[in-house]
Parts: C-alpha cells; structure tokens; sequence
C-alpha cells in the first residue's frame, strides 16, 4: 500500500506495511478525500511533546511511538472495500466518518494516523470500526463529506456550551474549526455572532459563513466591539460565549481578563504548551471556562446532512488539492495562513 510516513521532520512517500486483518465490526475503506487536520500540523511540528502531552493525560486514542513512521490523516472520506461481520455497510458503500479503530491485538481505540499500526488516510487504504462511519448521502462529494469531521467539532462545541437563541458568540480564530463554530453559533440561533481573525482570507470565510461582525484584532479590538454591541442591545439579554479556535499560547488568560462578566469560554483549540492563567480572575469576573464536558446529540450527522442539503459553502472551504506525492508542501503552505484553510489530500 501507498502511503505517505512521516518520521524526524519528513514526510516519504513509500510502501508502507499493510494494515492488520479486519476485525469482526471493522471496515477497509478505499480513501477518496482526507484533510489535513490542525492536530496533524501539531505532530508535524513537535511529534515528541505531541506524544508526551497525550501519554501525560493518559489519552489512549492518541499514543504512538514518535521515534516509529507514522501515517497521519483522520478527516476521510471513501468507498468501502471491505467489510467484517456486518450487516449496515457493503462492499462499494460511501462513506465518512470518525477515524475511530479498536485495536484487534489490544481492544483499545485508537484514532487512526495516531498509531503506528493503524495507518491514517494520508495512503491508499485504512480500517475503521463500522460503528464510527456513515453513509455519505447521494447529492454530497466524498471530497465535501470529508469536511464534516472538522467542521463537526463547531457543532460539538456549540452543544457543550449550551447555546440558545438568547446568547451570542465571540469566535476567536477562523480557520476550519472555527468556521465550523460560526456556521454551528448561526444554525443554532444565536443572537450575534462575532468573529475575530488577522487573517484577510479567513475573516473573508468568516463572512460567508455567517458570521455578523467580522474584525481584524490588529487594527479593532473584538472585545470592546462585544461592548459596543451589548450597550446597543444587539446581544440581547443572554450571554456571551467566547469559543477559543485559535490555539494560541496567552488567549485563555486574555479572554478571562477581558471578556464581560458572566461570560463563558469553550475552548475548542489549546496549545501544547504550558499556560498560565490566574484562576481567581474568573471567579472574580464569573466565567465559566468548558474544554468539551457536556451532553451532544448526533453533531457528525448533523454537519454531514447541513453539507448534504447545501447549508455550508463546502468549496470555499476547500483551499488546495493535493496527491500523495506532495502531501509535505501542503503541510508547508498551511502554516500560512494567507495561503489556504484546508487542503484535501486526494491519494
């Protein structure tokens, strides 16, 4: 099998090891469209503290040997090759779906592209478990179908925070997760939703998305335009919710001194890196802060179907296409962020 590893800083395009042998709830799904994941550019820059980080909070999903090749890529789309012992998928089936597989020599879950056993999409072929994937309906692209497992983690977070048609929502960061919490916050009913991004081409997404205000915070400060718009009454009467998509190092503590009292944070991006924040500040200012705890109600299947029924402009999302043999040069391009959003390896 064709695949791209990555190890030490570079990324080969090689044979790689076949995959093991499906288990009896297992599929083998021929990859049509798999994106680069803002997680897969983290391991791409710092596979060891990657692995320490996941290993130090005792993650099974995501621990791999980093001195061992890798192949990374969870965000696929493809046409079933095989299947187990199952009865809700065929030989020929679209799919997409949670790059979730139970390790048959183990029994633990492992995402695929976080082990080095379990190759991710970033190849010819993977194996996930049937209860993790799903149909890709008829009228949708596998290439737009791979959208929806970012894009979900909008809708995921949005149902965490608890959302109503009272609140409104800051989204600090635009790329595809925080596209995804614009287009979550406005199909959700919020009352307004902000969007704070340097970026030009990404505040531009943002827009189209459905974001109300769109601000560069290098030239507007995005907090003292949520007070301008709260005196005007165009919060309205719930609260503020801050969803942190950028990741970066200095934003929680940011947020916890400047958001408006009552406000929440749900954080949906983090760094690897140390932080510090001053905790009694949020007791003092009432915030409340979610890394993702709550009740969710079928956020994949939601966004699969928003993407189905045209809801999501899935193209504009869609920056760059590449093949296996140039998978390196994306990872390059994306860290850029005036470049691209998100950039579909194609195998």
């Amino acid at each position: 099998m064709r695949a791209v590893q990555y190890l030490d800083g570079t990324f080969t395009l090689a044979d790689v090891p076949e995959l093991p042998a499906l288990g009896p709830a297992q599929l083998r799904i021929k990859v049509a469209a798999c994106g680069i994941c803002g997680s897969d550019l983290t391991v791409s820059k710092d596979p060891c503290r990657f692995a320490e980080v996941v290993e130090g909070a005792d993650y099974q999903l995501a621990r791999f040997d980093p001195r061992r090749p890798v192949v990374l890529g969870h965000e696929f789309a493809g046409t079933v090759a095989e299947v187990g012992a199952v009865t809700d998928f065929a030989v020929g089936d679209r799919v997409a779906g949670l790059g979730i597989v139970t390790d048959t020599s183990t029994g633990i879950p492992k995402i695929i592209g976080y082990s080095n056993e379990y190759h991710g999409a970033f190849g010819e072929y993977i194996v996930v478990d049937n209860a993790w994937a799903r149909h890709v309906p008829d009228q949708l692209s596998l290439e737009h179908a791979a959208l929806a497992e970012p894009l979900h983690v909008g809708e995921l977070h949005a149902q965490y925070s608890g959302l109503t048609s009272a609140d409104s929502a800051l989204v600090i960061g635009c790329g595809t997760i925080g596209l995804g919490a614009i287009i979550a916050a406005k199909a959700r009913g919020a009352r307004t939703v902000i969007a704070s991004e340097p970026s030009p081409k990404r505040r531009e997404l943002a827009a189209r998305m459905g974001a109300d205000h769109v601000v560069d915070p290098t030239e507007q400060d995005p907090f003292d335009l949520c007070k301008a718009l709260a005196a005007d009454g165009a919060t309205g009467d719930g609260h503020l919710i801050a969803f942190e998509c950028s990741g970066r190092p200095g934003m929680l503590n940011t947020l916890l001194h400047r958001l408006p009292y009552d406000s929440r944070i749900q954080v949906l991006a983090a760094p690897f890196a140390d932080e510090t924040i001053i905790p009694v500040v949020g007791q003092l200012r009432r915030i409340g802060i979610n890394f993702g705890h709550g009740r969710t109600d079928r956020a994949y299947e939601i966004v699969l179907q928003r993407l189905a029924d045209g809801e999501i402009d899935a193209d504009a999302i869609i920056t760059g296409r590449v093949g296996l043999d140039a998978v390196a040069d994306a990872f390059t391009a994306l860290r850029n962020p005036e470049e691209h959003v998100k950039v579909m390896v194609i195998p």
